[in-house]
């Protein structure tokens, strides 16, 4: 399923980013997405689903500031994927990342022929991009999950 994840991640690639956006891009769209916007289409097109067998996107929430709540959104992915050890991640998992010192930011683990990557919807970007996982990137992982 891991590979299921990332490859499906990667369709999402050079969508636009749009805050609650939740469209990926086509021939005849730019789309529009954010960081939760793009997990939430990820779960919908591999029809993924939450521990109570509900599906995953049925969970969706857009209604969140830029500044979400950290609590809020820390209980609600501990509810529905199972944390990890930071140190357990593999390609496929979900990761809760640091953005202006605030855990707010999420993102998918990738392969890359030089080791872990990213794939999220990144506001500085304007878009849907991957890259390497690197020190820097590493150093603002709060938590990990799994789906499944």
């Amino acid at each position: 399923m891991t590979h299921l994840i990332v490859a499906c991640a990667r369709g999402w690639l050079g969508t636009r980013f749009h805050h609650q956006g939740r469209l990926k891009k086509t021939d005849q769209h730019k789309g529009g997405v954010d960081c939760l916007g793009l997990l939430v289409g990820v779960a919908a097109e591999l029809k993924l689903s939450a521990p109570d067998g509900a599906a995953l996107a049925a969970y969706d929430d857009t209604h969140y500031s830029h500044q979400p709540d950290t609590k809020y959104l820390q209980e609600k992915l501990s509810s529905l994927l199972t944390p990890i050890a930071v140190s357990k991640i593999s390609p496929g998992d979900v990761f809760l990342l640091n953005i202006d010192e605030s855990p707010q930011h999420l993102g998918i683990v990738s392969n890359m022929a030089e080791g872990l990557g990213l794939i999220h919807a990144y506001a500085q970007a304007r878009r849907v991009v991957e890259h390497r996982l690197d020190t820097w990137w590493r150093s603002r992982i709060q938590m990990a999950f799994r789906i499944f």
